[in-house]
C-alpha cells in the first residue's frame, strides 16, 4: 500500500496541483475575456436599440422633444452632476446631434469605459451616441459556477490522468532499481539492471549503468576477499598440522609436559581456532538462505548450553506472552551470532554478573533480541570498534577479536542488525534485530 510520503505521491500531487492550477487559471482568464466580450456585446446591442427608439421618438414627437429640452435646462441649472436615468438597467448615455449639441446627458462625462457609435435616423439626421460602462464583477458567483461545471470535471480528470502517467514514468524505473539494490544488499552480487533501463539516455539510464558498474565492483571485491580468506586459511592448515606432528615427536623425545612443547601445542591450538573463525567469517559473507524461523527454541538451546558449561553463572531468559517470535532468519547463523554474543559476555564479565536475554516486538515488523549484563560496561569511544575484526578491548583475555565481528556479519546476512550500547547505571547491552515473518500477525 502506498504511503503519502512516497516519491510517487509527491510527484503525483505536485504535477496534479500544478496542472490543475494552470488549467484553472487558463479557463478563468479565457472565461473572463469571453464573459467581458459577451457582456459588452449585450450592452452595446441594448444601448443601440434604446437610443434608436429614443431618437425616433425625439424626432417624431414635439411633446417628447420639449420634455427632453426642459429636462436639459433643469440639469444646467443644477450645481451637481446629476444624470438623467431614462434607460433602466443601462449605463449612462450621452447623445449629440450633427451640430455637436448635446441632446441627452449630464454636465460632465461619468466614470467608466467610454464606447461611442454613430446613429442615422429615419429622417437622415446623424447623431453621436456614447455610453460609459462600469463592469460589475461577481467573482464568488463566477468561481461557484466554474467549480460545478463540466469543464471543471474534465480539467480534474485530465490533470489526474496526466499526473498518474508522469508519476508512473518516473517512479516505476526507480522502484525497479530499488529492487535491484535490495537484491544486492541480500547478497545476490550477480544482479544487474536489464538493458531496457541501462540503455536509456536520461538520468535513470545513467543511474542504471552506474549501478551495474558498482555491482560488478562489489561482486569482484567480495569474491576476491572470500577467496583470499579461504585460500589463506587452507594454506595455513597444512603447516599447522606439520607443526603439531613435529611437537608430538619432540614431546616423545624429551618427555611429557615439557614447558616448551606445551607452549607450542597451546599456540597451535589458538592458531587452529583462529583459522576456523576466519573460515566462518568468509562463509558468512556468502549468500545465505533465510526463511521463517521460530527463534525462541534457538535462544532456549543456547542459554541451556551456556548454563551447562558455566553452572556458576546466572542466565535469565525473559519473554512476554504476546511476543511474536517468528522471524525471517537463518537458524544456524542466528544461533552462531547469539552464541558468540553470550560467550563474549561470559568471557569479559565476572562470575557474579547476571546475563539477561529479552525478546520484544518494538514495531509491527521487527523482532528485538537483547543480551544484557550488569557488568562494568565499555568506554563510549570503544563501542563502535567492538565489532571490528581482530579488535580486542582487553588483551589479557584469550581470543582473537572475531566473536562480535562474526555475530554482526551473521546478522547482516539475515537482513538484520546488531547494535551495542551501555546500560544505565552500568552494564552492556547487545541488540539483535530481525524482520518478523509475514504470517506472524499481531
Amino acid at each position: 500500500m502506498y504511503r503519502f510520503n512516497r516519491l510517487f505521491w509527491k510527484v503525483f500531487l505536485s504535477l496534479w496541483l500544478s496542472s490543475f492550477a494552470v488549467m484553472i487559471v487558463t479557463m478563468l482568464v479565457i472565461g473572463e475575456l469571453a464573459d467581458r466580450d459577451n457582456f459588452k456585446s449585450k450592452i452595446n446591442y441594448q444601448v443601440k436599440l434604446q437610443t434608436e427608439r429614443f431618437i425616433d421618438r425625439y424626432e417624431s414627437s414635439m411633446v417628447f422633444r420639449e420634455r427632453v429640452k426642459n429636462r436639459k435646462m433643469r440639469l444646467k441649472k443644477h450645481r451637481g452632476e446629476h444624470w438623467p436615468e431614462i434607460f433602466e438597467k443601462l449605463p449612462l448615455i450621452t447623445i449629440h446631434d450633427a451640430d455637436n449639441l448635446q441632446i441627452l446627458g449630464g454636465k460632465r462625462p461619468p466614470k467608466g469605459e467610454k464606447f461611442s457609435f454613430q446613429v442615422v435616423s429615419d429622417r437622415g439626421n446623424h447623431y453621436t451616441v456614447a455610453y460609459y460602462l462600469k463592469e460589475k464583477r461577481d467573482y464568488f458567483e463566477r468561481w461557484q459556477t466554474f467549480i460545478f461545471s463540466v469543464q471543471a470535471l474534465l480539467i480534474l480528470l485530465s490533470a489526474t490522468l496526466a499526473s498518474f502517467i508522469v508519476s508512473g514514468i518516473v517512479v516505476r524505473p526507480i522502484n525497479k532499481l530499488r529492487g535491484h539494490v535490495q537484491r544486492l544488499k541480500e547478497g545476490e552480487f550477480s544482479v544487474r539492471v536489464a538493458d531496457k533501463l541501462s540503455q536509456r539516455g536520461d538520468e535513470i539510464g545513467d543511474f542504471a549503468r552506474d549501478f551495474n558498474q558498482m555491482a560488478e565492483y562489489v561482486e569482484n571485491t567480495l569474491t576476491g576477499q572470500q577467496q583470499l580468506f579461504q585460500n589463506v586459511s587452507h594454506e595455513l592448515r597444512a603447516p599447522l598440522a606439520r607443526l603439531l606432528a613435529a611437537s608430538g615427536i619432540i614431546e616423545q623425545q624429551i618427555g611429557d609436559n615439557h614447558p616448551s612443547v606445551t607452549r607450542i601445542q597451546l599456540e597451535c591450538e589458538r592458531l587452529s581456532v583462529l583459522i576456523d573463525e576466519l573460515l566462518s567469517l568468509a562463509k558468512l559473507q556468502q549468500q545465505q538462505a533465510n526463511n521463517a524461523v521460530d527463534i525462541c527454541p534457538i535462544i532456549e538451546k543456547v542459554v541451556a548450553d551456556n548454563q551447562f558449561s558455566h553452572q556458576h553463572r546466572k542466565f535469565v531468559f525473559d519473554i512476554a506472552t504476546d511476543v511474536q517470535c517468528i522471524a525471517i532468519a537463518n537458524e544456524a547463523l542466528f544461533e552462531r551470532a547469539l552464541s558468540n554474543i553470550i560467550g563474549n559476555s561470559v568471557k569479559h564479565t565476572s562470575d557474579d554478573v547476571c546475563i539477561t536475554i529479552k525478546v520484544s516486538n518494538p514495531t509491527n515488523d521487527k523482532l528485538l533480541i537483547s543480551v544484557e549484563d550488569n557488568g562494568a560496561g565499555v568506554p563510549l569511544d570503544q563501542l563502535t570498534k567492538l565489532c571490528e575484526p581482530f579488535y580486542r578491548l582487553d588483551t589479557t583475555v584469550d581470543g582473537h577479536g572475531l566473536g562480535l565481528g562474526i555475530a554482526r556479519q551473521a546478522m547482516l546476512s539475515q537482513q538484520g542488525d546488531l547494535q551495542i550500547e551501555n546500560v544505565d547505571p552500568h552494564g552492556l547491552r547487545v541488540k539483535l534485530t530481525l524482520f518478523k515473518a509475514l504470517d506472524s500477525s499481531d
